[in-house]
Order: structure tokens, then sequence, then C-alpha cells
């Protein structure tokens, strides 16, 4: 018994294996199609001004013979990228993580009663169903995702949206004392990053410095100082 249970772990590794490379196979197609590139588990795109999308599977924990992972998506602005990975290419390592917006798919329907974000495989046939929900999901938002690449109105715009929306989702939720799948938006900001850099880009100094007033680290190393550099920067051409 136990040799033979020492010979199916291989078995079991090769299948999961194989039904992960062809998940990853049949999301690549249409990705690369729309300008992403793969490096390892995450696919990247990015604009001619730096501002990109991450999209990133990430494994988890599963039982033997299934592969379980998340699928995360995050918007990633450029002066904020320069500011995590310096002189290095955030094209080469940037992530879902370093974001201003990030999102994790849910691996459900909406006819289920609590959103799962684990994606499940164990046979061909969840291959396939993972992937169309991931591929569906994306031909309905990558292209509001890439409008907001460098977008900061469009972004704003969007939070405020989606401020409304997650308002109405909860009044339909205490109403009715029930979670709603689909109600709410997908993903979360950071605004504070958005507006500061809006205000950066503008070489607004005096907005950024009271934006970031209440931050708690505002040293010379900081993200504060950053924009508050990039704002002056900014300024300093607009003013020839």
């Amino acid at each position: 018994m136990p040799t033979t249970g020492r010979l199916r772990r291989p078995i079991l590794c090769r299948l999961v294996n194989a039904l992960l490379r062809r998940f990853v196979e049949l999301i690549e197609a249409d990705l690369a199609t729309a300008g992403f590139v793969r490096r390892g588990p995450v696919f990247r795109y990015f604009d001619a001004e730096g501002n990109g999308i991450a999209l990133d599977i990430q494994r988890t924990t599963a039982l033997r013979g299934e592969v379980e992972f998340f699928v995360n998506v995050g918007v990633l602005l450029a002066p904020h990228l320069r500011y995590y990975f310096g002189p290095d290419d955030p094209s080469l390592d940037a992530m879902p993580h370093h974001s201003v917006w990030q999102h994790r798919l849910v691996a459900t329907d909406d006819t289920a009663e609590l959103p799962d974000h684990t994606f499940s495989l164990s046979s061909p046939a969840d291959v396939e169903r993972a992937a169309a929900i991931v591929l569906t999901w994306l031909a309905a938002n990558l292209p509001r995702l890439k409008r907001w690449l460098g977008g900061y109105d469009a972004m704003i715009t969007a939070i405020d949206e989606d401020r409304r929306q997650s308002a109405r989702a909860r009044e339909e939720q205490l109403a009715c004392g029930e979670w709603k799948a689909g109600r709410w938006p997908d993903g979360s900001w950071n605004e504070g990053i958005i507006r500061v850099f809006a205000y950066a880009e503008r070489g607004d100094v005096e907005a950024v410095a009271a934006e970031t007033a209440g931050w708690y680290d505002s040293g010379p190393d900081s993200l504060a100082a950053d924009a508050l550099a990039l704002a002056g920067q900014r300024r300093t051409e607009r003013q020839g």
C-alpha cells in the first residue's frame, strides 16, 4: 500500500498541473489579443505612459487531486508604480496589490447565495467552466479598466458611481435581510492615492499637501513626499 500511494502522488500532480495549464491556455489567448503579456502566473498590460492592469492566478491550498486558486485583478497607476519600483521595470513584477483599484473575481454566478472567490479544478469540465467565468468577466470589464488608465477624472467618476451603487445595495440588503449577488460594485478603490496623484500631475502642490496632511507616514521617503515632489516638478514644467 505505501508503494501504491507513492506512485499515485506523481500521477495526481501531473493531473493537477495539466488542469491548471489548460486553464491558463484558455484565458491567455484572449488576454494576449488584448495586449497582455504573461510572466509566470501573472498577466500584465501597460500603456505608453506606464499605467497598467495586472491579473494574477494565486494558488491556494487544495485537496489532493484538485487545484484551487484566486484570480486577482488590479489597475496600476504609473507614478504610484514609480514610487514602489524606482529604477526597476514594473512591467516585470507589478502585481494587483500595487494597484489603486483591486478586485478578486467571483467563481460563482449570480444565483449563488453567497459569492465564492475560490476556483477549484478537478476535471476538464471544471477548467472549461472556470475559464468561461473569467473570460466573460474580462469581456465585460476590460474596456472600462483600460479607460481608467491614467484617466483621473474617469476613475473619480467611477469611484462616485461605485459609492452610490454600494449605498443602493446596502439599502436592499437591509430591507430584505439577505445578500443579493451582483448588486455590489466590483473591486475596491484607493481613492486617496488617486486624488493625490491627480493633484500632483496638475502641479497643485497645495492640494497634495492638504490631501496628505493626515497620512501616517510623511517622511522624506514616503509616498506623500514622492507625490509632493512630483507636484513641484509639474508646477515648474508648467511655469516654463
